[in-house]
């Protein structure tokens, strides 16, 4: 029997939740996770639906579900005997999300880490802990570890991982529509929480300055992302601005709104300071629109050749310069669609699935 672990997934949108919904259904094994009546359940994939789960209805459940412990909370071989199963019918285990079941330390495990954001740049002195004291017991207790960059990899392995333990599987996009053969306005488009990493009070300040260089710039920039810690100085920040009715923050969109804003749009905007892959931007890509985006080492590794780079930290000049280059270059602006779209079609959800589960199945001959 195999096993796909789900016990972390939290309720609403998030980037991992989405990463779920387009990997695991695919992938063979029973999903475990918690049901609306705050027990863990375990469904095949026939009569599993990828919806992010409900929060648990007691205040016990919640809390540890909060914060990604409820394998701490239930007892794993009840929940086996529940369904009619014991622990040494487990041949595997795979688990999307940064967490090793550590009730089976026998059963090979392959885990996802996503990114080491925490580490270097954390938005919580609890998310820091974490990372520092807790994830390496999952990550001793896992046979293998996908890494979804060689930029995530090489910081594994300076957490300690033996490199021979982790597979780079790049994350994939499913191309659905024809690329937009040309922009529709000069509105620019940013996906992006109020957290640390993704570096908004720097990309408004070269707002500020794109908007005394090019005062015949009318369009709007659309952050699109949930409040966070850095949301009232971008709230000040953006009423100093010279026209501060050009920047809009909105909490959150459904997907096709998303895609709308995405084929609407001039270009997408990536400041961050930290990533472990930056899925906007292959989102952007797989319609078609340009992305202009920080020159940080992950960026580097992907995006090559269908991006502009601009730095992390500066006054914004070369940012705003960048921006205005886009708008007077028709070229430019298809050169980088059309490098873009196809980089995208070369990262594929098939291809993506297709390796997890290889790196799954190897794990049953462990």
């Amino acid at each position: 029997m195999r096993l796909i672990n789900l016990l972390s997934w939290l309720p609403g949108h998030s980037g991992f939740g989405s990463y779920v919904q387009r990997v695991v259904p695919e992938i063979d094994g029973l999903r475990l996770q918690l049901g609306s009546d705050g027990l863990a359940q375990l469904l095949d994939p026939d009569h599993w639906q990828p919806q992010s789960p409900p929060w648990a209805p007691g205040k016990y459940m919640r809390l540890l579900q909060r914060y990604s412990l409820v394998q701490h909370g239930l007892n794993f071989s009840d929940v086996l005997f529940r369904h009619d199963f014991h622990v040494d019918q487990l041949e595997a285990i795979y688990s999307p999300f940064f967490d090793a079941l550590l009730c089976c330390p026998d059963v090979p495990q392959l885990i996802t880490c996503h990114d080491l954001t925490p580490l270097s740049a954390s938005n919580s002195c609890k998310a820091w802990l974490r990372y520092k004291f807790w994830q390496p017991r999952h990550c001793s207790t896992a046979s293998r570890l996908i890494a979804i960059s060689r930029y995530v990899a090489d910081q594994l392995v300076l957490f300690g991982i033996d490199s021979s333990r982790i597979e780079v599987i790049p994350n994939g996009v499913t191309i659905q529509r024809p690329p937009i053969g040309g922009p529709a306005s000069t509105d620019l488009l940013v996906l992006a929480r109020h957290d640390v990493n993704k570096n908004l009070l720097t990309l408004l300040r070269g707002v500020s300055l794109l908007q005394r260089q090019a005062p015949n710039w009318r369009g709007i920039l659309r952050i699109v992302g949930r409040n966070g810690r850095q949301t009232s100085k971008l709230m000040k920040l953006r009423q100093e601005l010279p026209r501060p009715q050009q920047v809009q923050f909105i909490n959150s969109i459904s997907q096709d709104e998303l895609v709308n804003l995405f084929r609407a749009s001039f270009a997408l905007i990536s400041a961050s300071s930290e990533e472990g892959f930056d899925y906007p931007i292959l989102e952007a890509k797989a319609e078609g629109l340009p992305t202009l985006i920080s020159d940080i080492r992950v960026h580097k590794e992907f995006h090559s050749g269908s991006s502009l780079f601009f730095p992390t930290h500066d006054d914004g000049h070369i940012f705003a310069q960048q921006v205005m280059q886009l708008l007077i270059d028709h070229s430019l602006w298809k050169q980088l669609s059309t490098s873009g779209f196809d980089l995208a079609c070369s990262l594929s959800i098939r291809l993506q699935v297709q390796r997890i589960s290889d790196q799954f199945s190897s794990l049953v001959s462990l």
